[in-house]
């Protein structure tokens, strides 16, 4: 990765924490924050400061499944039981993986650099789009404006020659052609 990642490690067992903050620490040069509480880390992972979001499937407050938002960063989850039915419960919540706390740091440093990979693109893209919308606000405000300027203008140019007819109407003599003149031109 380019550069590092922040983590956020929710979890209440001390060694869970140590063996995961050894391998994200030492694999991926990544700046971690650690809370033991469910309602400590939605507040911190609401600010979006975080890349990932490694939970402990089973918490004193909650489940680390509460920690999944739509759009809050990747959530993997940790869990010790190694049972399907939990695992899958959590993916169809929206976990990005469930991992077995003993995994080995190599494959453990993959996931969380694939999804932290996709979240930032997703977040780039989302992003862009944002900034890409204010363009366009801008660029129909600024047309719109141009337009009544432009319509504004043309019927101050129809006004004119509107009054400059009327004074060629109001004026005797005023458009006439003068046959006389031409006609003695002709003759010599």
């Amino acid at each position: 990765m380019k550069q590092g990642i922040n983590v956020l490690i929710v979890a209440d067992d001390c060694d869970a924490i140590a063996n995961l903050a050894t391998h994200v620490v030492t694999l991926l040069d990544a700046n971690i924050t650690v809370v033991d509480s469910i309602a400590e880390a939605g507040d911190l992972a609401s600010g979006g400061a975080y890349d990932v979001v490694l939970a402990a499937s089973a918490l004193s407050d909650g489940a680390g499944v509460d920690m999944i938002h739509d759009d809050g960063p990747p959530v993997i989850l940790i869990d010790d039981a190694g049972e399907a039915s939990p695992v899958v419960a959590a993916i169809r919540a929206g976990a990005c993986d469930v991992v077995h706390a003993g995994i080995a740091a190599e494959t453990f440093a993959a996931i969380v650099t694939r999804h932290v990979e996709s979240f930032r693109g997703r977040r780039h893209l989302a992003n862009r789009n944002r900034r890409l919308r204010g363009v366009s606000r801008r660029l129909i405000r600024d047309r719109r404006e141009l337009r009544e300027r432009v319509d504004l203008i043309c019927r101050d140019l129809v006004h004119a020659y509107r009054r400059l007819a009327e004074k060629a109407v109001k004026t005797p003599g005023f458009g006439e052609i003068d046959y006389s003149s031409s006609e003695s031109s002709n003759d010599l």
